[in-house]
């Protein structure tokens, strides 16, 4: 039996990932930040310990006979307070694998994010050595880029396990977003699109973050992808109807969509406004920006295989809408 230590064990990978490491007969303790989390966590099986991403040194001490940390939890937001974020996102887990250093936890297994390479032009069939861009475009891929340098440069302390997935989505989680902006009218396709994407079904990071348990080498980073094949119309078409919602018919050219883009955020920026814009460089390339990621270091070292494919991820979202709530 393994004890394993979970951040973001009450969102929506950390709970289906919570299910599958108590199946496999793991003892698991889990990060939570509210009474609410507590019951959903205990409901699951997991022991709950309560804190934050913004006081680590207060629970550090828990982690303490652990042999491995997941650490999946992150902010919600790609664009809020750049100090906020560099502290949840880049303190909090350099502080995370100080302490497991410190307590002698042996692997920790870090959930990072395609947002790091976003920002320098098309990502087509690339692998992990692709550089990362001066300057991502969002604050939130610049904080998980700073993460992701600042574990690879370090030396001793745990075993340090990189996961990169692309866009995450399932019948809930990181989709009602879309869904949200489909159902209010602003949603519209870039150049009606055409662009290939990549995408991470939930089942797919978890199972790719069950075989970094033992699997992978150390200091190493893993794309984690469907490996689909797919253009952005197909996935996020597909998913939209899939929720029983007619995808939109609109679609707006990229030449006219950048420089709108560039301009909103700036505008956002000079006027400090905290709330997200209607219109974003990184909301923009979730649409636009060409990225097929290749998968062979996480097949050949990780053993990593997608488990379920983008119809049968589909046919879930039917289901689970057939489901009483």
């Amino acid at each position: 039996m393994t004890r394993i230590f979970v951040t973001g064990g009450s969102g929506f990978v950390g709970k289906r990932l919570i299910v599958r490491l108590l199946e496999g007969g793991h003892e698991i303790t889990a990060l939570s930040r509210s009474a609410k989390s507590d019951a959903v966590l205990q409901a699951l099986g997991a022991t709950p310990v309560r804190g934050s991403l913004d006081d680590v040194a207060d629970w550090q001490g828990t982690l303490k006979g652990h042999d491995v940390l997941i650490h999946a939890a992150s902010p919600i937001t790609v664009w809020g307070d750049a100090q906020v974020l560099h502290r949840q996102i880049v303190e909090a887990t350099l502080a995370l694998a100080d302490a497991c250093a410190d307590l002698g936890v042996r692997r920790m297994i870090h959930l990072s994010s395609e947002s790091v390479l976003q920002g320098a032009g098309p990502l087509l069939d690339i692998d992990e050595t692709h550089p990362y861009p001066a300057r991502p475009n969002s604050r939130y891929g610049a904080c998980k880029k700073a993460a992701e340098q600042a574990l690879l440069a370090r030396g001793g302390g745990p075993e340090i396990i990189i996961l990169r997935p692309s866009f995450i989505w399932g019948p809930s989680g990181q989709v009602e977003q879309l869904l949200d902006k489909v159902q209010s009218g602003r949603f519209a396709w870039v150049d009606h699109g055409r662009a290939p994407m990549e995408m991470s079904h939930v089942e797919n990071v978890v199972s790719a973050i069950l075989l970094a348990l033992e699997g992978g080498r150390p200091g190493r980073v893993y794309f984690v992808t469907d490996a689909a094949g797919l253009s952005v119309r197909e996935v996020l078409g597909g998913i939209i109807e899939a929720f029983g919602l007619a995808p939109p018919s609109r679609s707006i050219p990229l030449a006219l969509a950048r420089p709108l883009a560039r301009t909103v955020e700036a505008l956002w920026s000079a006027l400090r406004l905290r709330a997200e814009p209607p219109l974003s460089r990184f909301q923009l390339d979730f649409v636009a920006l060409p990225r097929r990621y290749r998968i062979d270091r996480a097949q050949a070292e990780l053993g990593y295989v997608p488990v379920m494919s983008f119809d049968a991820g589909l046919a879930e979202i039917r289901e689970s809408r057939q489901q009483p709530s």
